[in-house]
């Protein structure tokens, strides 16, 4: 052989052995030059250095309500509690103060407490924030949440659930009584519902239609693709299909019999109408029997009836939707993964601490924690369970939702339409208008049909 050859020989042996210094530590058998001769020798590579510290302490985002739940586990883990640096923030700056920290390096929190409308908006290529979970959290725990299709980005799940706000309808069961109504099981009954509330009782209200909340309401259980996510690239948007249709047509008639509000459900008159008992249901999330306790009406007497969600008489389930609901985050900047995913599994799945929040737990084996903890509560005329844990296992694929805002191009649609006298149908359209831009400089394929 050569010498060329030899050199060739012996420069193979050293990119083999740099090469091997960068994977783990493991016997290699390697050519090299020893005094002029070819040698097989046997070298061990050195070990890759580990990325992570568990000893490294962890930012933690949350929002003042949160801030119990925090002290809670540092009281549960006085080994960890000096790890954990807790920053109450406003969570709606996380996709523009992701994109900052990005750009200068540094400053990204270990964890958030976000709603997974939100992840979506920070697991885009030009935010890259999310942990995929899968690797630090076993399989078993991650199968027990419900509504993780909203943490669940193509392989990867970046967040779990916190909490659901799967909407239920609730109703005054003593007017229902009072009126002799029965509770509707189907959006056809509650349309005919209206036309007699109309007529036998003037000035009474099944709900309200006025923000992008409430029209989400009444158009994902009808199943409008005005922003079905089909997979990470494609997004429909087809405001022409029948489903669209048939709810705006069923809005469109209780507005004009005037058994439907034309506000959102915290405004004011609203909220006038509820103290007024004037109002005999209305579909909400399963965190707003609060609002019923308290906001809406001033005393606890047994009032409020909640049932399942209304489905479409041709359909063989109800289609439910979420008001919010929550989850929590890991960044993939994180020194600690380790601590971090521990922190937030135990923040969701500890029985200790959801056996004293009023919310309706994601974490399946906690659930029965809330049933006993609000079914005895003075304000229910029934028990709240049943239907709250149905309605969980009812969100449809339109409760996923996409990397950009829906409420607010919503609200601008309805707030339009009563503007400008038209009727919801009239304005289908725009909705795609707002939408599909939006979703283009997002990086969707718009599908329309």
């Amino acid at each position: 052989m050569n010498t060329r050859v030899w050199k060739f020989a012996g420069g193979l042996a050293v990119v083999l052995v740099l090469t091997a210094c960068s994977s783990a530590a493991t016997p290699m058998v390697v050519t090299q030059m020893v005094g002029g001769t070819p040698q097989v020798i046997t070298v061990t590579t050195a070990p890759t250095e580990n990325p992570y510290d568990e000893s490294a302490p962890i930012t933690v985002w949350i929002d003042q309500d949160r801030q119990p739940y925090i002290d809670a586990y540092k009281k549960a883990n006085p080994d960890k509690a000096g790890l954990i640096n807790e920053v109450i923030v406003d969570r709606e700056q996380l996709p523009a103060k992701v994109l900052l920290f990005n750009n200068t390096g540094q400053g990204w929190p270990d964890v958030v407490f976000a709603e997974p409308r939100l992840v979506a908006r920070v697991s885009d290529a030009a935010h890259q924030f999310p942990l995929d979970l899968k690797p630090w959290i076993p399989a078993e725990t991650l199968n027990n949440y419900d509504g993780m299709a909203n943490c669940t980005f193509g392989d990867a799940v970046y967040c779990v659930r916190n909490d659901l706000a799967q909407f239920v309808l609730y109703y005054d069961k003593p007017l229902m009584d009072k009126f002799g109504y029965a509770v509707p099981t189907t959006w056809e009954e509650y349309q005919a519902l209206s036309d007699k509330v109309a007529a036998e009782h003037p000035g009474y209200l099944l709900g309200t239609l006025g923000d992008g909340w409430s029209w989400l309401s009444f158009f994902d259980a009808s199943s409008c693709p005005s922003h079905l996510v089909v997979n990470e690239s494609d997004l429909k948007i087809n405001m022409a299909d029948p489903n669209c249709a048939r709810a705006a047509k069923m809005v469109d008639h209780m507005i004009a019999n005037k058994t439907l509000w034309n506000t959102d459900y915290f405004d004011a008159t609203f909220v006038q109408q509820m103290n007024d008992n004037k109002v005999l249901m209305v579909s909400m999330a399963s965190w707003a029997w609060g609002v019923f306790n308290g906001t809406y009406y001033t005393t606890a007497d047994h009032q409020v009836g909640v049932a399942a969600p209304l489905k479409w008489a041709s359909e063989p389930a109800a289609v439910n939707m979420a008001m919010g609901g929550a989850a929590w985050t890991v960044s993939s900047h994180t020194k600690n993964p380790k601590l971090a995913t521990e922190l937030i599994v135990w923040l969701t799945t500890s029985p200790d601490l959801w056996s004293t929040i009023p919310n309706w737990p994601a974490y399946k084996p906690n659930q029965s924690l809330f049933q006993t903890q609000v079914s005895s509560n003075a304000i229910f005329a029934n028990d709240p369970f049943p239907a709250m844990q149905a309605a969980a296992g009812q969100l449809g694929p339109l409760d996923v939702w996409p990397r950009f805002d829906l409420i607010s191009p919503l609200t601008q649609v309805v707030k339009g339409a009563y503007q400008d006298n038209k009727t919801m149908e009239e304005v289908l359209p725009q909705v795609a208008d707002m939408f599909t831009p939006l979703a283009q400089t997002e990086g969707y394929n718009v599908i329309t049909q």
